[in-house]
């Protein structure tokens, strides 16, 4: 008979040796020292360990061996889901060592060893790999199935079957040596000014921000344009070491920056230590008079009120990353928007919230079996939503005295765990053009264009794509965002859907138009459709048929003047090479033009009589729209709103 029946305070406790800091994506020999507690492991019975795993980062395990005190005890070992590197936030990987020969009693050991060095496989030896995501509060999970019942499923929900042992290893990730500079040249916060600014962070190979002392030396392709010849950055005063409850002491923040010409790029570089950034274009008068184009990211979410899901990082966090790293112009962050969270997190969108240099805009998700739908409002003056259907959560937003918006996200997907229970594809037949003028065309999880898998969609095929959306009759306008769940907006490593970052096209930003940087300005130019989205990339896009921009609506009797032939004018600079630009039109693309540079302006015209145009479906007879895309060399994408005209 066992001693006493298993709880946290009788299951024992686990160590880690040796105790970190480790760096970001290193190889190590790890030992995880279990000591048995008073409840013992019976014959047959279990520890689950589950390597630091939040945030959807992986641990690569290599070669586990496990042994133990008890003379005449063995341990088996078994390792799950250890590929691929990414994985739903429910299925992380995990070990199960079994006790077999002899049961354990309390102070008796289990010595787990990851990355083993006996390992030998392949022409190389099979070390455990640290997770390439620096952080500074990962912890091991470890769990006792005292009586070897947990796997059992009549037993599964019995108190007995699975104990946490607590107090479980916390360790710290910590940035590799610096291996490349990002660097970000945006516009100033008002428009009609010539000026713009430069943000840059030092990186590691993974883009986690990394320790830098030294000198930078300035160029641009622009000769004559006005910027600094070289800067100095003292440790710790000028690039930050991000991590958790520590405030940046200050970012490379350059103000006043001048081109002589249209366009440039600049270049900061350390010869010395072999560092080096290009920004993307600087383009200050792009946009025309009396507008700027603003990027930034609608869709992030923190750990606050989400620690179930392995979220990393705090709201606080989140603004730093997009206002000081990503050098983003505004930002979103979109947590379940209940209770004391709320309320902070709405304290910290007005405390980030800085007109001209960087704007919050008040956020919250909110899921359903029809899909998900992140809500957006013009001011922080919102009540929490009370548990509701998707029919009475329209209701809600319509007594609110705040303008708000709703817009579906990951449409073409559901989630990893079930289909049915959980959240599904996007349901468009449940949409309410009272509040959802937009959606999300790209994401973390790849874009949702269109139907078919390939390319840019990495997942996709259930009906729900924006095509199958317009194709219904509905106005929605383009917007990007990365659905980070690790507080870093803008950052495209945020492994989601079982999908590994680094291996697709993914990502998200939206651009917007807009006459100024503030929270009101933002959202006005949100709600009229001028905005597009990009895959993370600051492409610069402007799409017009005369004077009707994207997003445009035009009445019958405006899309009269266009009966006979329409003339839609494209205006491109990509952050890379442009390998072609795309006209859709009704979801059939109608010209493809190849680039082969960074820039181009063309005209594209469809002289077909508006009323001969091949209706987009049968729900939708009497419309005709056109969008934008503009595709890279390495396949990175823009998709401009569309510009709908009635007939």
């Amino acid at each position: 008979m066992l001693p006493t029946a298993p709880t946290e305070q009788s299951v024992g406790t686990i160590s880690l040796d040796p105790p970190g800091p480790f760096v970001a994506g290193s190889r190590q020999t790890l030992r995880l020292i279990y000591t048995a507690g008073a409840s013992g492991i019976d014959i047959g019975g279990a520890l689950r360990v589950y390597p630091p795993h939040q945030g959807h980062t992986y641990w690569e395990l290599g070669k586990v061996t496990a042994n133990t005190s008890r003379e005449g005890a063995t341990c088996e070992v078994e390792s799950f889901n250890d590929r691929p590197y990414t994985y739903h936030h429910s299925n992380p990987p995990w070990l199960r060592v079994s006790v077999f020969g002899e049961p354990l009693r309390e102070g008796d050991t289990i010595t787990i060893i990851l990355g083993e060095h006996g390992g030998y496989s392949r022409g190389y030896y099979r070390l455990a790999r640290i997770a390439d995501h620096a952080w500074g509060d990962y912890r091991f999970d470890c769990f006792v199935d005292v009586l070897g019942n947990g796997e059992r499923p009549a037993e599964y929900h019995r108190q007995d079957a699975f104990v946490r042992v607590p107090n479980a290893p916390h360790v710290e990730i910590i940035a590799e040596r610096p291996a490349r500079l990002h660097v970000i040249a945006k516009a100033p916060g008002q428009a009609g000014s010539d000026e713009f600014e430069l943000v840059a962070a030092v990186r590691d190979q993974f883009g986690n921000l990394a320790d830098y002392e030294g000198s930078l030396k300035v160029e641009s392709s622009d000769p004559d344009a006005e910027l600094p010849d070289a800067i100095g950055v003292n440790a710790g005063a000028g690039l930050w070491d991000i991590h958790p409850g520590r405030r940046p002491e200050g970012t490379l923040r350059i103000t006043g920056c001048r081109l002589a010409a249209e366009t440039a790029r600049i270049t900061l570089y350390d010869p010395k230590q072999q560092i080096i950034g290009t920004s993307n274009v600087a383009a200050p008068g792009f946009a025309g008079e009396g507008q700027r184009v603003y990027f930034g990211d609608m869709h992030v979410m923190t750990r606050a009120g989400q620690t179930q899901k392995m979220m990393l990082g705090d709201t606080d966090y989140a603004y730093q990353w997009a206002r000081d790293v990503e050098g983003l112009d505004f930002s979103v962050v979109n947590n379940a928007g209940t209770g004391e969270k709320w309320l902070d997190d709405l304290r910290v969108d007005d405390e980030f919230n800085e007109p001209g240099r960087f704007v919050t805009i008040p956020a919250m998700e909110r899921y359903a079996v029809t899909g998900h739908k992140n809500l957006y409002f013009r001011s922080t003056d919102v009540p929490d939503l009370p548990k509701c259907s998707v029919d009475e959560m329209f209701d809600w937003l319509a007594e609110l005295d705040v303008p708000s918006m709703a817009i579906a996200h990951h449409p073409n997907c559901h989630s990893e765990t079930s289909r049915y229970h959980a959240w599904g594809s996007q349901d468009f037949t449940t949409s309410d053009p009272r509040f959802e003028r937009l959606v999300e065309i790209c994401q973390c999880r790849g874009s949702f264009e269109v139907e078919p898998v390939g390319g840019a969609v990495s997942l996709g095929a259930l009906g729900s794509s924006i095509q199958s959306a317009l194709a219904l009759g509905l106005r929605l306008g383009f917007v990007g965002g990365t659905d980070n769940h690790r507080a870093q907006p803008g950052s495209k490593r945020s492994n989601l859907g079982g999908l590994v970052a680094d291996e697709i096209v993914n990502g998200g930003y939206t651009a917007v138009f807009a006459p100024e940087l503030t929270r009101e300005a933002l959202f006005d130019a949100l709600w009229a459709r001028r905005c597009y989205a990009t895959t993370s990339r600051r492409i610069l896009l402007d799409v017009a048929l005369d004077e009707h921009g994207m997003g445009s609506d035009l009445s019958a009797e405006d899309a009269a003047a266009f009966a006979n032939e329409r003339s839609i004018s494209i205006r491109a600079i990509s952050h890379g090479e442009i390998d072609r630009i795309e006209v859709v039109r009704n979801n059939v693309t109608v010209d493809s033009v190849e680039v082969g540079r960074e820039q181009e302006s063309l005209t594209y015209t469809d002289r077909t009589p508006l009323m001969e145009v091949p209706a987009v479906s049968e729900q939708a007879p009497g419309v005709v729209f056109y969008y934008v895309r503009v595709i890279e060399a390495d396949g990175n994408m823009a998709w401009s709103s569309p510009i709908w005209l009635a007939r």
